[in-house]
């Protein structure tokens, strides 16, 4: 693991060491089914870190330290339960206003006591000692670890459940799996060996890349390209030479620290990534840095920005017909 690169690093990279321990992975199995209201407690659910919590009834202060954890419950509709969230919790707009309890890879444990929280979501990321720290305070912890599309299904689902917003979990649920149908659909037809080649870049010099077993890979499969970055597990450095002579269709560059424009000009920059085809015929596709770094619900706008890039033509047909 490389230490952080002070030119135009993703903060995703300055985290991995941290993803490796934060939480266990997370359990596989069938989202449990949802409850007849919405309201039903108590409530008991088993996390990422195969830890039992059960919730006497609906938690009315939640603190979140973990961005993805804040996207998810005010996306559910469980926003005005949120009474503490960290530094990097951005979104939706709505959270600036509150309370902070520091950054989510160290957030503060005397703050989080002090919201008197009856539930803090913990995600992936956040140090294991955090997490055991918070337990050992008598606090409820839930933690989510989402590496899948279908995990961030049940996640949500889970979150519904633990914060009593069932119904709004279930309608984002099938807003995102409405939304990735029809992407789905408009690009059934291209067999998988016409589809486009396309490479995510999470750091520029060294170059290190989003690979086999991240939700970025499945997310740049189901906007139907085909990930140079797979012949890699996780998250990992990635050869220059070994890019140069697999030459993708696409370049995938995420918006990081930096603006879009500064990003472009980092690879631009670079005398080996300008030799890229896709370089050299500006097929570079940039990928707001939140919606791809964060197993979420945004997740799906930067799925169908990269279908879009990757098969123009069949999304114009399709707004012509009127699909």
């Amino acid at each position: 693991m490389p230490k952080p690169l002070a030119l135009r690093t993703s903060p995703i990279l300055g985290l991995l060491g941290l993803l490796a321990v934060g939480c266990s992975r997370p359990r596989v199995s069938s989202p449990p089914a949802p409850p007849t209201s919405s309201a039903s407690f108590p409530v008991t659910l088993t996390d990422a870190q195969d830890q039992s919590v059960t919730l006497p009834r609906k938690p009315a202060r939640i603190v979140s330290i973990a961005p993805t954890v804040t996207e998810m419950l005010f996306a559910i509709g469980a926003g005005k339960q949120v009474v503490g969230v960290t530094e990097q919790c951005d979104y939706p707009a709505e959270v600036k206003a509150l309370p902070r309890v520091g950054q989510w890879w160290q957030p503060s444990a005397e703050r989080i006591v002090g919201a008197k929280p009856d539930l803090v979501v913990a995600q992936r990321g956040n140090t294991l000692e955090t997490v055991m720290a918070l337990r050992k305070s008598g606090l409820k912890v839930f933690t989510i670890a989402p590496r899948t599309i279908e995990e961030i299904y049940t996640t949500l689902q889970q979150l519904g459940r633990l914060t009593g917003n069932a119904e709004g979990a279930g309608r984002v649920i099938s807003t995102m799996r409405g939304r990735m149908k029809v992407i789905g659909a408009k690009i059934a037809a291209v067999p998988e060996s016409k589809r486009p080649t396309a490479f995510i870049i999470v750091q520029v010099s060294p170059v290190w890349t989003a690979g086999a077993g991240t939700f970025q890979d499945e997310a740049i499969r189901a906007a139907g390209a085909r990930n140079l970055g797979a012949s890699v597990q996780d998250f990992r450095e990635f050869s220059l030479e070994k890019l140069v002579a697999a030459d993708p269709d696409f370049l995938l560059v995420t918006t990081m620290r930096g603006t879009p424009d500064q990003m472009k000009r980092d690879v631009l920059a670079s005398p080996a990534l300008s030799r890229l085809t896709a370089v050299r015929q500006r097929r570079l596709l940039l990928l707001n840095a939140d919606e791809i770094d964060r197993p979420g619900p945004r997740l799906v706008n930067a799925i169908e920005t990269m279908a879009r890039g990757f098969h123009p033509g069949r999304f114009e047909e399709a707004g012509r017909r009127g699909g």
